[in-house]
This record gives C-alpha cells, sequence and structure tokens, in this order.
C-alpha cells in the first residue's frame, strides 16, 4: 500500500511539471503583435501596423529604439538621424542614455508618428514618451523615460525654419535644490556664493543645522527641511537623527516630524532624505501630510524610488508639491555632472520645467559653476523651486 501511494506521488509531480514546462514553453514562444489605437494612413502605418515584438524583448531600451527609429524612418524616408551612446551609472543599476539629432521636412508629421508611438512605448516597454514640438520655430524634442532615468534625448529641426512668431513664448525654467546641508558652515557659503537662486535643504537635529539655516536665511536664500526617512535597506543605510519609520505608531511619528519641522528657523517647504521605504507606503504617507497640513510649506518629493506615493498624497491633502526630475551628481565627476544639467535642460524644454537635486560635492560646486552659461545659450532660466510652485 505504501508503494502505492509513493507511486501516485511520483506520477503526480511528473504530470505537474511537464504542464509547467508546456505553459513556459508557450508563453515564452509567444509573440505578441503591436497593433494602432486607430486605423492609420501614410505615414502612421509604418510605424505601427507591421511591427512584431518578442515578449522576452520588451523591455529592452535597444528594442525600443530601434522599434521607434524603423517606425520614423520608414514613416518618413527622408527623415536624417544621428545618435550616439552612454552607459550611466548611479551607483546602484546602470543604464544606456542615447542622444538623437536629426532634420526632418515636416515637424508636424513627426510630432503625430510620435504622438502614435506614446502608448506602445508605455505600454509595451514601460517608457514614457514627453514631446514637445513648435512648428513656428522649426524643431522638435523628445524625451524617453525608463522610471525617473532618461533613456534618450533628442531633438529634431527642419532645414528651412519658418517666420518666427511675433509672441515671446514662456522661458523654460530649471530649479536645482541643495541636500545633505547642516555639518559645514564652510560648505554653505561656498554654495551660497554661486551666481543662482538655489534651494537648499538642510538636516534636522545636526550640530550646525541652525547655524546654516540663519546664514542662508540671512543672505535670502530659500531653505527647506531636509527630513530624514526609512530606506529599503535600513539598518545598512542610517538615515541620520530624527528620522522617520515605517515601525513608528501614529503618535510617533507625529511627534518626531513635528520636532523637525520646528528645529530649523525659516523653512518653506520638505523634502525627503533617503525614505525609499517610508515614501512607497501609502498609509504613511498620508501621516506624514497629515502633519504637513496648514503649515504653508510645500513638499518636494526627492523621489529616491520609482514607486513613491508622496507627491501624490501631498497634493490629495491639498499641500503645494512637486518632485524631482534628475539626480545631478550620483556620479561624482565634473563631466558627468555638466552631462546631467544637459538633460535637465531638454526636459525643461520639453515640459516647461525641471528640477534636479545635487549634493554639497566639490565636483557639484564646480559644474554649477558653468551651469548660468548653459542655460543662456538653451534659453532656459534658473528659479528657485518655489517658483515653479508659483508657475504651477
Amino acid at each position: 500500500m505504501a508503494f502505492k501511494r509513493h507511486l501516485f506521488k511520483v506520477v503526480v509531480c511528473l504530470g505537474v511539471g511537464a504542464l509547467l514546462f508546456i505553459l513556459t514553453y508557450l508563453v515564452i514562444g509567444s509573440r505578441v503583435e503591436v497593433q494602432p489605437e486607430t486605423q492609420l494612413s501614410g505615414a502612421g502605418q509604418g510605424l505601427l501596423g507591421k511591427k512584431e515584438l518578442v515578449a522576452g524583448e520588451l523591455r529592452d531600451p535597444d528594442v525600443a529604439l530601434a522599434w521607434l527609429l524603423e517606425g520614423l524612418l520608414v514613416s518618413e524616408p527622408t527623415l536624417s538621424v544621428e545618435h550616439s551612446s552612454r552607459v550611466m551609472s548611479n551607483g546602484k543599476f546602470s543604464w544606456k542614455r542615447v542622444w538623437l539629432k536629426g532634420v526632418t521636412c515636416d515637424i508636424n508629421a513627426l510630432a503625430d508618428i510620435l504622438e502614435l508611438s506614446r502608448k506602445t512605448l508605455r505600454d509595451e516597454f514601460n517608457y514614457q514618451l514627453l514631446l514637445s514640438s513648435d512648428p513656428n520655430r522649426g524643431s522638435l524634442g523628445f524625451l524617453i523615460v525608463d522610471g525617473y532615468e532618461v533613456v534618450v534625448v533628442a531633438n529634431f529641426i527642419a532645414p528651412v525654419q519658418q517666420p518666427v512668431l511675433e509672441l515671446e513664448p514662456d522661458r523654460p525654467q530649471l530649479a536645482i535644490v541643495i541636500d545633505d546641508l547642516g555639518r559645514s558652515l564652510e560648505c554653505a557659503a561656498d554654495f551660497a556664493s554661486l551666481p543662482m537662486s538655489l534651494t537648499f535643504a538642510i538636516f534636522p537635529q545636526l550640530s550646525n543645522s541652525r547655524k546654516v539655516a540663519r546664514y542662508f536665511v540671512a543672505r535670502q536664500c530659500d531653505i527647506i527641511l531636509h527630513m530624514p526617512m526609512e530606506p529599503l535597506d535600513f539598518p545598512t543605510q542610517d538615515p541620520g537623527p530624527g528620522a522617520l519609520f515605517r515601525s513608528m505608531s501614529d503618535d510617533q511619528l507625529r511627534q518626531a516630524f513635528v520636532v523637525g519641522l520646528d528645529f530649523l528657523p525659516g523653512i518653506i517647504g520638505v523634502n525627503n532624505h533617503m525614505g525609499s521605504c517610508l515614501t512607497a507606503d501609502a498609509q504613511k504617507m498620508v501621516q506624514v501630510m497629515d502633519v504637513l497640513k496648514g503649515r504653508d510649506l510645500f513638499f518636494l518629493d526627492s523621489r529616491t524610488i520609482a514607486d513613491s506615493v508622496a507627491y501624490k498624497n501631498a497634493l490629495a491633502a491639498g499641500i503645494p508639491a512637486l518632485q524631482r526630475d534628475v539626480f545631478i551628481d550620483n556620479d561624482r565627476d565634473v563631466e558627468k555632472i555638466v552631462e546631467q544639467f544637459q538633460v535637465l535642460i531638454e526636459i525643461a524644454r520639453v515640459r516647461g520645467a525641471a528640477i534636479g537635486i545635487g549634493h554639497p560635492y566639490p565636483e557639484t560646486l564646480e559644474a554649477l559653476a558653468l551651469l548660468p552659461r548653459m542655460v543662456a545659450l538653451a534659453g532656459v532660466e534658473i528659479v528657485a523651486v518655489q517658483s515653479l510652485l508659483k508657475q504651477k
């Protein structure tokens, strides 16, 4: 009898294994055909009508870019495109950034084709496409964003630009926040001396935090509270004194946050330090925003994790809110920081505004000295973060 039971178990296991193998084969071997949302004609059919994508390759940026470029070139054979690429890293993971530039005979047609590709890029590749087109100036730009890193930066021009309209458009705006301040007054003075409107995020409860805050306020610089919050890899990463943790009760979290808010004189807002664990917790973010309500402060989501709900919860609570676009100095190299500035400029030109976050490194200070000339050449304006709230 025991032998029969054992034999029965073996037969069942083999049957389940065979079924799993068949299902796996069907999933891996399946092909997904991209279908357009609407019936297209001419150029649009070249992009979306015939292309098949292998399911296992859908998240590959090279496949996504090849798909997009093939569609563009089929749709407009005279299109000229140059591209270069570079592997970028933020210390935790790497991605490829591609720069495109080209010449198009029809800005409007190219913009239409890109609009048609937007849904496919989002649904099939998990990329967001941001598009800005100005036919009157013969220019078009777009970004492809993977999570919160930029994969593609592209600019196209028409060979013969049409006359420029007399109406002067609003200039795109760019804001820079310097995090992790409060340890050194000398470091604060170095960044305050830069000839641009920066916003400074200061830690609570450090020995020099109040001195640094008073120094900036005396020079009419905008300061915000850089509130420590629990990261995913705590306790390997320590967010610092006064931090907010998921394990706190409602009263403990409220008390800790109030202490931080009341610690610094002259703050106009708050952003998170670390917080990849806490800012992804919707319940805790509701509690954080309940404390922040009624204080006449804004919240800037540093977006240390793509799943952060802090920005959404701030808006839901009626708190003015913004979110970071690019960390400018994850790689402490002046040349690479300048590259991040160029990405910020492109985002500002496409969206109308962009926010970068940096840190009080010597390399960041050196690179920031180059930023005013870069934005002047690009027609972009450097502003304080709170100016973006007014624009919004």
